[in-house]
């Protein structure tokens, strides 16, 4: 019989991959999406779709009916989100109930470092407390505790094309753990294929090595083969910028708040062994993600000055 297993967010960077790898005969997939027509074609075709949203308990009930073990992942808070911890928690309590409701056995999570010392740490505290909301769900979870996602550096390739800068309200010199999406597909694939695995407990996704923000960009820096600097903003001039791009002043402070936890290093709350550990490196990843991006914007502002 097959194993059933439903994915959320399936078409988020985590999820995508997840469901990619589960297209094999052993495996019956369900995902849920708002909008079915974003899933590949190719995907569409081999898994069951319930279209609508994850904090829906119906919605959620009806795609867990039947289902062995889910992957679940909130998806990020809008800019505009006035609550961000409110996100979290509604996404989390609609899935404690429909859990309950379905028997559901299994549930692997994203969440983040530096449970049980980050206070006020923004999305990583309200993080924490959807792991509290689903621990009462009675399913067996494995929460994946990630490190800062070297995928945000994406946002910040126009600011490397343009002025050569990298920039956040972080000191440059303090080193967190930066994993690559890839890798934690992998981890939570391994879990999710396992029937073998009871309780609850944090799994902690740390990447290959604790990298500052200056080492971080010195990397860069060299594999994209342009000057690039770091340079560490404050916080006032971080959240006025979100805002001006849209952001809600509350949303704003969310993301301030983060990197100043980060900073104070409770991403060490899950100590690094050999087990947290992932194998793509920065300097892998900038030469597969970022440096066609950075690349292919260099290409267009090069055609839009000939055309001018």
């Amino acid at each position: 019989m097959n194993m059933k297993i439903l994915v959320t967010t399936p078409t988020g960077n985590i999820g995508r991959r997840i469901v990619r790898e589960l297209l094999a005969p052993e495996f019956s997939v369900r995902v849920i999406a708002r909008d079915p027509a974003r899933l590949p074609d190719e995907t569409r075709e081999q898994v069951g779709v319930i279209r609508g949203s994850m904090d829906d308990v119906a919605t959620l009930r009806r795609a867990l009916d039947g289902v062995e073990v889910m992957f679940f992942c909130i998806p990020p808070a809008p800019m505009q989100e006035a609550d961000v911890r409110g996100h979290y928690e509604r996404f989390a309590r609609s899935a404690a109930q429909a859990i309950r409701e379905a028997g559901t056995r299994r549930v692997v999570t994203i969440s983040a470092v530096g449970k049980g010392r980050a206070r006020n740490a923004g999305p990583i505290s309200a993080l924490h407390a959807m792991e509290d909301i689903l621990n009462e769900s009675g399913a067996a979870i494995r929460h994946l505790r990630c490190g800062a996602f070297m995928e945000n550096f994406l946002l910040q390739a126009q600011s490397i094309v343009e002025r050569g800068i990298i920039s956040l309200p972080m000191p440059g010199d303090v080193a967190i753990p930066l994993v690559a999406a890839t890798d934690v597909a992998d981890a939570a694939l391994r879990w999710l294929v396992r029937c073998n695995w009871s309780g609850v407990a944090g799994i902690a996704i740390h990447g290959p090595e604790d990298v500052s923000y200056n080492q971080a960009t010195a990397i860069i820096e060299r594999v994209l083969e342009r000057p690039v600097r770091y340079q560490e903003l404050a916080a006032n001039a971080f959240a006025r910028s979100l805002t001006g791009h849209g952001a809600s002043a509350e949303y704003a402070q969310c993301l301030v708040a983060m990197f100043s936890a980060l900073a104070t290093g409770i991403a060490s709350a899950e100590p690094r062994t050999y087990d947290t550990a992932t194998p793509t490196r920065l300097s892998d990843w900038t030469r597969e993600e970022l440096l066609p991006l950075v690349g292919s914007s260099v290409d267009a502002m090069s055609c839009m000055g000939c055309k001018a």
